[in-house]
């Protein structure tokens, strides 16, 4: 499965570092070596060169353990190179010809199924989008929560949830499946 980003920001770097292996894992984790194909990166701010140095040196997560270089059109990660571009809207981005099979929509900013379809219409297979959707058409999946809801054939966009619905549906789950809940308030 071939991943392209949409957004370079905080999410999309974290994404990338995951998905790349950045992300260190304990050595008996069953799932240290489940990675993603990651081919094309999209970013509107700052270019090519920006893009890679903010990848490289991360205040939090700190420095990638493997070279990072910027070359017209693509950035270098040791010897992975992903095509990189400046396109503003998903309806601009050839995903299709860049052979992108998943989109993960990372800019905080396509919020609605009518811009998130460019991703689609431009020949991505799936959408996943990092912040909440408020429509009934996409899937809002907590996984471990309502992941079994997903249906490949009706949910082409899916959306990731909230940081703070990931954080709380999973202990409202288990609380009210174990003595149950009436109301409540975040």
């Amino acid at each position: 499965m071939r991943i392209g980003i949409n957004g370079m920001g905080r999410i999309g770097r974290l994404a990338l570092r995951a998905a790349l292996g950045e992300a260190r894992r304990a050595p008996d984790d069953p799932r240290a070596g489940n990675r993603l194909e990651v081919v094309h990166l999209n970013e509107i701010k700052g270019g090519v060169g920006a893009t890679a140095h903010l990848i490289e040196f991360d205040s939090v997560q700190g420095r990638w353990r493997v070279p990072i270089a910027a070359e017209p059109g693509a950035i270098r990660i040791e010897e992975r190179r992903l095509g990189f571009s400046e396109h503003a809207r998903p309806a601009e981005i050839p995903w299709g010809e860049l052979g992108v099979d998943v989109v993960l929509e990372c800019t905080g900013k396509f919020l609605t199924p009518e811009v998130l379809q460019g991703h689609l219409d431009r020949g991505a297979k799936r959408v996943i989008v990092a912040a909440p959707v408020k429509a009934d058409s996409v899937l809002n999946v907590v996984v471990g929560v309502n992941d079994t809801l997903y249906d490949p054939a009706r949910h082409p966009i899916v959306t990731a949830a909230s940081c703070t619905t990931n954080c709380l549906a999973p202990v409202v789950k288990v609380v009210h499946e174990a003595i149950g809940i009436r109301h409540g308030q975040i």
